[in-house]
């Protein structure tokens, strides 16, 4: 039996025995309602946390007042059944749902302009906006005011007269909603979209660069954990029958994560694990009621001293095996056929016959009163390789963040195969066909090898975060697709063994090499290369020359390169552009610019220029 299958009978069989063991519990009278409420207080706070975690964990971003999103759901959703003509069994599961929604709305309209700020500012909006929920439900008479609402229909009340029966449909409508939500998450977060998120936490700047538009995926994370924290109020306003503000106050926010933390930041699994052991453990604690609080404190500063990363690290239990496995049984039993695999990659072959793929025109920027640029002119012909050189501080830099958009240029314009590209974000620039890779290697180093190309083909693949939560068949034609043309790509370069190894454990030339294939990835025209060879040894270099060689020849892109080494730059390089304080001050042939005056007495220097010439004599 294959390790996947394994994996998917035991998933399935652990929550099938979770379920029935509680069950049968109830019904022989071993499940008290004191021990029932436990379990879907510790379900409500697995859903909580695990919506965090999408922020907190899988963006990287601090949120302090995710309790309000919880008050939102929780007062929608009690209104609601409270006012509507329907009897619980429909309005209970429509009141989560509009929960759910108003919550999400209000995600939406906080993180519009909160995310586009990070650290202790967004954490300190995110605060703001629990205290202003928390005010504004204190002051509206339709939700009670500061008494709150009572008179909330329980869900162990509604079902059924009989106890043991209501007790069982209760739980297992809150532990079917955990699960949808959990599997849910975990299915996105291994979607394109999931992707696109984590490599925001990694590194927003390469996520940007790789083509991913990181305001819209801070957004969408946002406003998803807000929906599964409103569904979370629902429930549990319809569980405790009295709700106030209070019970959302910046405490409870604070409690979740505390949570998360424990369970560790990225992990969904630790975020389960925790919320039963941080649930359970005070009421177990019970017997010891005057040293509870004491042993349950000590026991958490225990984990923070000898476990910092939280019980799972970034580690995960994965519920997608068992979603791929209930799909592929499904499509058996309906004699449904496998879709095709859709190829969402293909190389730009297009040649532009004499013309440039990539102009600037007196392109500059200042910052402030200091020009850090200023009138480049720039040229780059198609399958070109053009090196661009210049003293520490002369602008190289600075020149492709003017092209990639990091920069908005004061002046001059770029144009990209035939078309101006002023004013575009980075990620649209990425799409249109530049791509770059870093001084400082700027990986995702938490993803594999393999994921790490994946993330650039984001804008190739075109399935809805629905479609990634529900693995249809669209999602999955793409997969394999992505699957397949990320491993030729790493197969170019020698690296398809390394395919599943995190991109922090790789040796510091594979890091390099990784990294100008995950530019390869987004599929570009034109190719930067900011200082590759920095910090290879001479045998590398030389890999790496041939690497540049076979990239231009193979994948049609013309190749701007900033190089300090000048082995690799005359030995590589049809044209050279030189910089200096900012400006053009000079461009040739590598023959032209070892022999310019100007050239050797900002740059090279007579005894350097005298070393390069002997090499290449």
């Amino acid at each position: 039996m294959k390790k996947k299958t394994k994996s998917v009978i035991l998933n399935l069989f652990s929550l099938l025995f979770f379920y029935l063991l509680v069950v049968a519990l109830t019904f022989s009278g071993g499940m008290s309602d004191y021990l029932s409420n436990i379990l879907v207080t510790v379900c409500i706070t697995v859903i909580m946390t695990a919506s965090l975690n999408v922020t907190t964990g899988l963006l990287g971003q601090l949120a302090l007042g995710h309790a309000g999103f919880m008050a939102v759901g929780a007062y929608v959703s009690a209104i609601f059944t409270r006012t509507a003509a329907l009897d619980f069994g429909l309005s209970f599961p429509i009141s989560l749902l509009l929960g759910g929604m108003a919550a999400a709305l209000f995600g939406m309209l906080i993180g519009i302009p909160a995310l586009r700020l990070q650290g202790d500012y967004l954490a300190i909006i995110t605060l703001g906006f629990g205290e202003i929920i928390r005010v504004i439900i204190e002051n509206l008479s339709v939700t009670g005011g500061a008494k709150g609402l009572s008179g909330i229909t329980r869900m162990v009340r509604a079902f059924s007269q009989d106890s043991a029966v209501s007790s069982v449909i209760q739980f297992t409508f809150v532990f079917l909603i955990t699960v949808l939500i959990i599997a849910s998450i975990f299915t996105l977060g291994r979607s394109r979209h999931g992707r696109a998120i984590i490599s925001i936490r990694e590194n927003a700047i390469a996520a940007e660069a790789t083509g991913i538009p990181t305001t819209k995926y801070k957004l969408l994370a946002f406003t998803i954990a807000a929906f599964f924290a409103g569904i979370a109020g629902g429930l549990f306003a319809h569980q405790t029958s009295i709700i106030n503000a209070k019970m959302f106050g910046f405490n409870k926010s604070i409690e979740y994560l505390v949570i998360v933390v424990l369970g560790g930041m990225g992990s969904i699994t630790g975020s389960i694990i925790a919320s039963v052991v941080l649930i359970s453990l005070p009421e177990v604690l019970r017997a010891f009621s005057e040293y509870r609080l004491v042993i349950y404190s000590l026991m958490l500063i225990l984990m923070m001293l000898f476990r910092p990363s939280g019980l799972m690290g970034t580690r995960e239990f994965s519920m997608l095996e068992a979603w791929e496995g209930m799909e592929r049984f499904f499509r058996r039993l309906f004699k449904q056929k496998s879709s095709q695999t859709r190829m969402p990659f293909q190389p730009r072959y297009d040649v532009w016959e004499g013309k440039p793929v990539l102009e600037t025109f007196s392109l500059g920027i200042a910052f402030g009163g200091l020009k850090a640029a200023e009138k480049i002119d720039l040229r780059l012909m198609d399958n070109e390789i053009v090196g661009l050189i210049g003293p520490n501080g002369a602008g190289k830099t600075t020149v492709f963040n003017l092209l990639t958009g990091v920069y908005a240029p004061t002046e001059g314009q770029v144009v990209l195969l035939g078309k101006p590209i002023n004013g575009k974000m980075t990620h649209q620039i990425t799409q249109d066909g530049i791509a770059r890779t870093f001084q400082n290697i700027r990986l995702f180093k938490s993803m594999t090898a393999l994921e790490n190309i994946k993330v650039a083909f984001h804008s190739r693949m075109h399935y809805s975060p629905l479609s990634g939560i529900l693995r249809n068949a669209q999602c999955l034609s793409e997969e394999r697709g992505i699957d397949i043309r990320a491993r030729e790509l790493l197969r170019v370069f020698d690296m398809e063994d390394l395919a599943e190894v995190r991109a922090g454990s790789l040796p510091y030339g594979k890091q390099r090499k990784l990294e100008i294939c995950r530019a390869l990835a987004s599929n570009p025209k034109v190719l930067l290369l900011d200082e590759p060879a920095a910090g290879m040894n001479p045998s590398e270099t030389v890999e790496l020359m041939q690497t540049i060689k076979t990239i231009r020849h193979q994948f049609s892109v013309a190749i701007l390169l900033i190089e300090h080494d000048m082995r690799l730059v005359m030995g590589i390089c049809e044209r050279i552009y030189v910089l200096n304080y900012g400006r053009v001050i000079a461009q040739g042939s590598p023959e032209e610019i070892r022999s310019n005056p100007e050239v050797i007495a900002a740059y090279l220097g007579t005894r350097k220029a005298e070393e390069e010439a002997a090499v290449h004599a």
